[in-house]
């Protein structure tokens, strides 16, 4: 994990404590869990994660806690046939849910991949892309930045708490310095998509 990611993380968290109970209903940021709770075969860029935050809830994302982790692997097994996943399902590891919908990180190259909305259920979607080039790209951007609202509807309290610290801003930056950064980890993703 960044610094930079680090950090945000502690500020974000330490706002949202001065708010509760009112935040609680839209975001909540889990204490670092211990070193020995971590499973042992989780990936180092949610090993890392984990340790600063165990579980983290941002409007309608969720990132499992170490707790929770084991729990929603089930997703695995409904995977479409088309996706790479049943091909190699221990490649792969469900890190969080989106609207109920799985999160996945391609235990592999550290990817971030979901099923796109295409107007069915995930489980029956025909397209499965590459949301971003590693987690910390994912968090940074979808959670705690602009992506938040290519992911969700825009209309909800975490997106007006991001607006409020200023954090919808940094795309505009990051393009009036001609600076290609990982702060649009959306751009350049690879799709899969059954036609």
């Amino acid at each position: 994990m960044t610094p930079e990611l680090h950090q945000l993380i502690e500020e974000l968290r330490a706002d949202l404590a001065e708010d509760q109970p009112a935040s609680l209903g839209y975001a909540q940021f889990g204490d670092g869990a211990a070193t020995d709770a971590v499973p042992a075969d989780v990936p180092a860029d949610l090993r890392d994660l984990l340790l600063v935050v165990d579980g983290l809830r941002a409007g309608r994302i969720e990132l499992a806690s170490t707790s929770t982790l084991a729990g929603i692997q089930y997703h695995l097994d409904y995977a479409p046939d088309f996706s790479s996943i049943p091909d190699d399902r221990t490649g792969w590891l469900v890190i969080g849910t989106r609207s109920d919908e799985p999160i996945f990180l391609d235990r592999g190259t550290g990817a971030i991949w979901y099923f796109p909305p295409t107007g069915t259920e995930w489980f029956m979607s025909d397209a499965f892309e590459e949301l971003a080039p590693d987690l910390d790209s994912f968090v940074h951007y979808y959670l705690l930045g602009p992506g938040y609202a290519d992911l969700t509807p825009a209309d909800d309290q975490w997106y007006a708490f991001l607006d409020q610290q200023g954090l919808l801003d940094y795309e505009d930056d990051d393009e009036s310095d001609g600076d290609e950064s990982d702060g649009d980890a959306g751009a350049g993703g690879r799709a899969v998509t059954v036609t």
